[in-house]
């Protein structure tokens, strides 16, 4: 899990505030491409949105190369997502 910087969301009637982002893999073909599945949580930890993110092509190329293939799923994950890790 990293910490983002405060992003308020609208949930089910309210306006809530994530403050992290997790990650974890839900699918990776091992050449070509994978999905990651994110989840947004509270200062609690609470789950307040999740969704997937596919990544392939030279993108996926690239993630795979990179030296610490962890911190760059983050660093891509967040771009998608318009989002800035803290």
């Amino acid at each position: 899990m990293k910490q983002i910087l405060p992003l308020d969301i609208w949930s089910d009637g309210d306006t809530k505030t994530a403050v992290a982002l997790s990650l974890y893999i839900s699918y990776d073909d091992l050449s070509t491409q994978a999905a990651l599945v994110y989840k947004l949580h509270d200062n609690i930890g609470g789950i307040i949105y999740e969704g997937q993110i596919l990544f392939t092509g030279q993108e996926y190329i690239d993630w795979g190369n990179s030296g610490d293939s962890n911190a760059e799923a983050y660093t891509l994950a967040a771009a998608h997502l318009n989002i800035t890790l803290a």
